[in-house]
């Protein structure tokens, strides 16, 4: 393989690494916009059952001044009956004093009503604060790790772009316009060919183009269009190549094999 194409896979590693911490850094303020939204939506949970709490004790006050003012109307008519003169005027009291008493009777089921909300308000209350509590941990945890990410990542994106930048300055022009082409509408401009296939696209290599592939001919895939290479690194080695230490030892015959 020729030094230039040497240089050129070097620097398609380079170039897909830098993409992917990338991709990574500017990902992390779209998971913190995320979580801290969470955030958001609990703090204001927790800020609503404050205030639904509130309208509940507001209410219930009401409830018991309106408890007393029929309480003290119910009096009133009680006193009053003692001295009117007539059936009509005694009757008339009477009806008063039920009606004050069936409205203190109705309030105070009200305002159970009214204590059992607070109650199940407080619960959920009490749950969406321990919610927040333990999110507000998680968010404060994730800002440090994003933060010390984001420092390792972005000193090892400057130097792959130093890497890059040397390793394109030893490629040939041409082959490097050709690599910068393809990549731009691909992603990457190389691929391997291993086993008589293109292994960026998978479609299989005529033979003769397989033949010049390993012959370190630059052609390209005529299905992906990429530049191919063979690395003979990838490929088994052949049987005879493997060590005689490493093969098992044949037994003689009549001796059983070691």
């Amino acid at each position: 393989m020729d030094a230039s194409l040497e240089h050129l896979i070097r620097l398609q590693q380079a170039d897909v690494e830098t993409k992917q911490l990338q991709q990574s850094i500017a990902a992390l303020p779209r998971h913190l916009a995320v979580i801290e939204e969470k955030l958001r939506v609990q703090t204001q949970a927790v800020e609503q059952a404050d205030k639904a709490i509130q309208v509940e004790e507001t209410k219930r006050r009401r409830l018991e001044s309106d408890i007393k003012d029929q309480q003290q109307k119910a009096t009133k008519f009680r006193d009053q009956s003692s001295s009117v003169k007539t059936n009509e005027q005694f009757h008339a009291l009477q009806h008063e004093i039920s009606f004050a008493e069936n409205e203190v009777r109705r309030i105070e089921d009200q305002e159970l009503e009214s204590m059992e909300r607070s109650e199940q308000l407080e619960r959920d209350r009490t749950k969406a604060r321990e919610e927040l509590g333990t999110h507000k941990e998680f968010v404060d945890q994730e800002k440090e790790i994003a933060r010390k990410q984001t420092a390792e990542q972005q000193a090892r994106l400057d130097a792959l772009n130093a890497t890059r930048v040397e390793l394109r300055s030893k490629v040939e022009a041409d082959l490097l316009a050709d690599y910068d082409r393809i990549a731009s509408s691909r992603g990457t401009g190389l691929a391997r060919v291993k086993d008589q296939r293109c292994m960026a696209c998978q479609m299989f290599l005529r033979p003769q183009m397989w033949n010049q592939v390993r012959e370190n001919d630059r052609i390209h895939c005529e299905s992906c269009g990429r530049i191919l290479y063979y690395d003979p690194a990838f490929d088994p080695l052949p049987e005879h190549a493997i060590p005689a230490s490493s093969r098992k030892k044949q037994a003689a015959p009549g001796e059983e094999e070691i």
